[in-house]
């Protein structure tokens, strides 16, 4: 019995110093080369060339030739990673790893895509029998998915990539906002990496706000300027790793994958390592005056009367259908309160917006926003809140959510004896944000005519 014990003992430490011997003891846990040799590939087709055949109208079939099955392959470079989970299945390519002529998004079902194509990796890809067209203004490969480019399937697209042996720096193109906002001529930029430089966060966001919301999975634009106030949007995605860092306060540069998303410009960094502000800001006067907790608003310092707009230092108060009647203080029974109505102003439609200057919502807090409104002769619902965190001063290019509030209604016959309390509007989901409140009145004179007054817009934690 103790002979059969020695046995089974040498067997099993034998066994072990086998597995011992074949482990290989490395730091480096990334994916291991998949491929030793460069897969012999015939390239017969660039991104140039594929992009050419979409003329802007529905998403085009790609093939050498009407009815041709010859296989279609392109090579380029990879730019895009979805590592930090700021890029979500896309892989975005390039024809070169510098000075690239053409750069195109590959539409794809297939997630952690750095893991085997990483920035900077060469790959050749089968484009034949895939369609090329747009993505809410995005060049983009993929499926046909009604009359818009869908996503390739994991099967599909892992038989159709294959991955080079080559893995080289690429060298962002230095480009100024001026050139990735100009759509006549930014195609060309679309989908590569870029630099800016000299750039930093409007003063109000740098080192206050964060790359995006960290208490929720929405999106969020974020604007960056240069020394000139011209001023480019960054996208961040609610799950991207980074997004509850704050936004740094200097100037410097940045590096970023160039997109569009219908006709507004943005830039998607990697990480954070794309973002380098290190250096002395620019002194610009910047979007207007934050404001910190508690806010109070009733118009009472301000002259009223007829025809006197509302200018308020910080506030924006603009009239976006070309014409001149903005908001106006006006005053009853002693009390000052602001107000506008489509009524005999001649534009059809009529729409005016008032904003607030930034409002700085402590972290942890929960601010209650509550505001007063009364409506005279009333036909029809004009007015409407909402909220944005990347106001830049056009009301037009912000992003902004509705928010649900009571609103004075149905006095037909004249005003309302008293005004209506909107009831507490929570913003503690934008706790830690600059946030502007806009007032939006959209009208018609042929139209919805409706009187609205505002009163005592507070914001409190």
């Amino acid at each position: 019995m103790k002979n059969l014990k020695n046995i089974k003992l040498i067997s099993l430490l034998f066994l072990l110093g086998i597995m011992g011997a074949s482990c290989v003891h490395d730091d480096d846990y990334n994916v291991p080369e998949i491929n030793v040799e460069e897969p012999n590939v015939d390239v017969n087709t660039t991104i140039e060339t594929i992009k050419r055949i979409y003329r802007g109208y529905e998403p085009k079939v790609i093939e050498a030739g009407e009815g041709s099955t010859r296989e279609l392959y392109l090579a380029a470079y990879v730019i895009s990673s979805d590592e930090t989970g700021n890029f979500y299945k896309s892989l975005v390519i390039q024809d070169s790893p510098e000075n690239p002529s053409a750069g195109v998004a590959i539409s794809t079902e297939a997630t952690n895509l750095y893991t085997k194509y990483e920035p900077g990796r060469k790959v050749y890809f089968r484009v034949d029998g895939l369609y090329i067209g747009e993505y809410a203004g995005l060049p983009t490969i993929g499926i046909l998915d009604g009359d818009e480019v869908g996503r390739i399937n994991i099967e599909d697209f892992e038989e159709r990539i294959l991955r080079s042996t080559e893995k080289i720096e690429i060298q962002p193109q230095t480009i100024t906002i001026s050139q990735a906002n100009d759509n006549d001529t930014n195609e060309v930029f679309l989908n590569t990496l870029v630099k800016f430089e000299n750039v930093q966060f409007p003063e109000g966001l740098a080192g206050i706000a964060h790359y995006g919301n960290p208490g929720n999975t929405y999106s969020v634009n974020r604007q960056l300027e240069n020394c000139d106030e011209e001023t480019i949007v960054l996208r961040t995605s609610g799950y991207s790793d980074f997004k509850g860092l704050l936004l740094p306060e200097g100037n410097g540069e940045i590096i970023a994958v160039l997109s569009r998303f219908n006709n507004d410009v943005q830039l998607f960094i990697r990480d954070i390592d794309d973002v380098n502000m290190n250096n002395e800001r620019c002194n610009l006067s910047g979007n207007g005056e934050i404001f910190d907790l508690p806010f109070f608003q009733d118009f009472e310092s301000h002259n009223s009367g007829a025809g006197i707009p509302l200018d308020i230092e910080g506030w924006t108060n603009i009239n976006v259908s070309g014409g001149t009647r903005v908001f106006e203080v006006m005053e009853f029974n002693s009390n000052n309160y602001t107000q506008t109505s489509a009524y005999n102003s001649g534009e059809s439609p009529f729409e005016v917006w008032l904003v607030t200057p930034g409002l700085r919502l402590p972290s942890d807090s929960s601010p209650i926003l509550t505001f007063d409104t009364n409506d005279g002769f009333f036909n029809g619902e004009a007015l409407t809140i909402k909220i944005a965190t990347d106001f830049d001063g056009d009301v037009l290019t912000a992003e902004w959510t509705d928010l649900d509030a009571d609103i004075s209604a149905g006095n037909s016959n004249g005003y309302g004896a008293e005004f209506t309390p909107s009831g507490d509007i929570d913003l503690s989901t934008y706790a830690g944000e600059i946030v502007y409140i806009g007032f939006q009145y959209l009208g018609a004179s042929n139209g919805i005519t409706t009187t609205y007054q505002i009163d005592n817009i507070s914001v409190i934690e």
